[in-house]
């Protein structure tokens, strides 16, 4: 009785392909979370970042006029203490389906202005 081998040395087996593939998908798995975990990070500094900016615009004409505060943060603007184009909006984007803008989270009796994301204030 002669037995015909059905085996082929130059493929891969199905238990093979799909260790292959279950590693792949480990391995995507870790990509995307590390990238998740970095670009909120990065967003995070970013916010730190345009916070520092405002407290030091803030500080700068408190520096002219008198240790008075602005009354809001668009004299900021218009006194050339920020640049025109400064984006008034939290890099991580909308919470609670709003945009977070700092200019809603300024007290004009105190001048602080921070973000609702806790860990973005600094």
């Amino acid at each position: 009785m002669n037995k015909k081998k059905w085996n082929n040395p130059g493929g891969f087996t199905l238990v093979e392909l799909m260790i292959t593939i279950l590693i792949l998908g480990i391995l995507i798995g870790i990509v995307v979370m590390t990238m998740t975990y970095s670009r909120s990070k990065a967003e995070e500094a970013a916010c730190k970042a345009n916070l520092r900016t405002i407290f030091s615009a803030i500080e700068q004409y408190r520096t002219i006029h008198n240790g008075d505060y602005p009354p809001n943060l668009d004299v900021l603007i218009t006194e050339n203490y920020i640049k025109s184009t400064f984006n008034w909006k939290c890099p991580s984007g909308p919470l609670n389906g709003h945009d977070v803008d700092y200019r809603d989270y300024y007290d004009p009796s105190t001048g602080q202005v921070s973000c609702p994301r806790v860990s973005h204030n600094p």
